[in-house]
């Protein structure tokens, strides 16, 4: 394990007279500290955000109290901010999540940051009563899934992964009951435990809606899982929301021990804007407290270290900030930030530059796939594509590092899709390959089987592409732009090892599918394993 530093504590050059701060001490940090590289990603965060369309202090969601419907002035320290990614914790829109809610006020506001946003999935989203599209429609949290898409994880789930800069995040659904459990052998805790063994990042940050330790009365122990397995593995820091103000936390562990070695720093963020609630009993290791102040959590994401500042709404004065180095149990890496000025498709913000995160809903890493260094019998496994790459007839170009996968009956287009199965110990109860349409069309597409899996990804062309099964495996059906398809490959998949897919259409109408390279709209194979013979 890296060596660990122990950070010292010093005061704040300012402070607003309502925060409450153990002996004194302010937030900022200093001592020895990892070097910063210019243009480290940086990323914004909050909960409990968007409240009501018919509240009586909406007005037009500009908000006409100084404690309500603040929503529009936090999502203003987002906008054109340089923003590799926002947070949304929870709770995102009052009361209960419902779609057109979500349209009539969230999308106003924090909805101008909505293509750069990952999402954590609150207890008000699963509502069905008390507001606007409040109605049986949406059980599930049907709206929160609707209006964020592929950006909220897989429906009914609500946990994902994704990589920003040289870290790696993971959101996870404190609803244990809606997402199935969050004990460690619930799925979402079976696969919390793969994500970890599949990424050894040297900083790893966890976020949630309801927090585990709160001075502001709704701490819950449903994610003590969460934490025993974070922790294990060296996590830095977790996020959360649900009590309506902010605070922050020494590092510690599980248990509420401090902890400066490896101890885990909480920040609850529930001031989105919704409205403000007080604090209750102060908890142990609660380092600074504010219960008045909407605004938004920036962390610059270094390569070995983080910097946190909370930057308060407009025409308020409380702020927080340090930097802590990470744990770090991998070799250090070198922060190699990507920015772009070319928005996601059907972004509401352009011209912004982010640093390119890929996302790995569920297990979807990069390169050669490993997905737990000690598999779970009897789980599900999601795995990214290793290589992918579409040939046109007549056309000797290579189009391995499209953002696209592509399928034409005339001229003839087709794609191809390798991943590399790890994690099976026993048998595969059923293989879905899932794919995301960038168009539409009438009749979809066909997997094939390809036996040879040596194709290069930036190599294959129509020309010297492998031959794939004359019989189909499944077939798409037809597809509408913006969704997922799925198709049964069960039968292709026996066991471990490379498994290389056909993609093909008998219709004239080209079809769009995103690629690998496309990020959050990655392939993904989704297998269901069963437990190995006597396990």
């Amino acid at each position: 394990m890296k060596a660990h530093r122990f950070p010292v504590l010093a005061f704040a050059a300012a402070v607003c007279t309502t925060v409450l701060m153990l002996g004194g001490l302010a937030g900022h940090v200093v001592g020895d500290v990892p070097s910063e590289a210019a243009g480290d990603p940086v990323i914004g965060a909050a909960g409990d955000i968007a409240c009501d369309p018919t509240s009586s202090h909406f007005s037009g969601g500009l908000g006409d109290s100084s404690s309500s419907c603040r929503q529009k002035y936090t999502s203003d320290l987002l906008v054109n901010q340089g923003l590799a990614g926002v947070i949304a914790l929870g709770d995102n829109q009052y009361y209960c999540g419902g779609y057109q809610a979500f349209l009539q006020s969230y999308d106003l506001s924090w909805g101008r940051v909505k293509s750069i946003t990952h999402p954590a999935v609150g207890n008000h989203e699963f509502l069905t009563s008390g507001g606007t599209d409040c109605t049986s429609a949406n059980q599930g949290a049907a709206g929160y899934f609707r209006y964020f898409g592929a950006a909220a994880g897989v429906q009914g789930q609500g946990y994902y992964s994704y990589d920003i800069g040289t870290w790696h995040l993971i959101a996870l659904n404190t609803n244990c009951s809606q997402a199935g459990g969050c004990g460690a052998t619930s799925a979402q805790g079976l696969w919390l435990q793969a994500d970890l063994a599949a990424h050894k990042n040297y900083c790893t940050l966890a976020y949630w809606h309801i927090p585990r330790f709160s001075s502001g009365g709704r701490a819950n122990a449903n994610s003590q899982s969460f934490w025993n397995q974070l922790y294990a593995a060296d996590a830095d820091v977790i996020l959360a929301a649900h009590d309506h103000l902010y605070e922050r936390f020494a590092p510690q562990s599980p248990s509420g021990v401090a902890d400066p070695v490896r101890g885990i720093r909480e920040f609850i963020v529930g001031t989105g804007g919704a409205n403000t609630t007080s604090f209750a009993t102060t908890a142990a290791n609660s380092e600074v407290r504010n219960d008045n102040t909407a605004g938004v959590l920036k962390l610059t994401l270094h390569a070995t270290s983080y910097d946190w500042q909370f930057v308060p709404e407009a025409g308020k004065t409380f702020t927080d900030s340090g930097t802590t180095p990470c744990h770090g149990t991998a070799t250090t890496p070198t922060a190699t930030a990507t920015r772009t000025t070319t928005p996601v498709a059907g972004a509401t913000l352009t011209a912004t530059p982010t640093t390119t995160a890929t996302p790995t809903t569920n297990l979807t890493p990069a390169g050669t796939l490993t997905p737990t260094a000690t598999p779970v019998p009897g789980s599900t496994l999601a795995l990214g594509a290793v290589a992918d790459a579409y040939i046109s007839d007549g056309v000797t170009t290579n189009n391995g590092t499209s953002t696209t996968l592509r399928v034409d009956g005339s001229p003839l287009v087709r794609s191809y899709l390798r991943f590399n199965v790890q994690g099976i110990t026993g048998g595969v109860s059923s293989a879905s390959l899932r794919v995301f349409a960038n168009s539409s069309q009438s009749v979809g597409y066909e997997v094939h089987g390809v036996a040879d899996t040596s194709w290069g990804e930036t190599a294959i062309t129509f020309v010297n592409a492998p031959p794939f099964a004359a019989l189909s495996t499944g077939s798409s059906g037809p597809v509408s732009a913006g969704t997922w398809t799925t198709v049964d490959v069960t039968s292709l998949i026996t066991g471990n090892g490379l498994v290389s897919l056909a993609l093909i259409t008998p219709n004239t109408t080209a079809l769009s599918l995103a690629s690998r390279e496309s990020g959050a709209n990655a392939p993904q194979l989704i297998i269901v394993t069963t437990a190995a013979p006597g396990g």
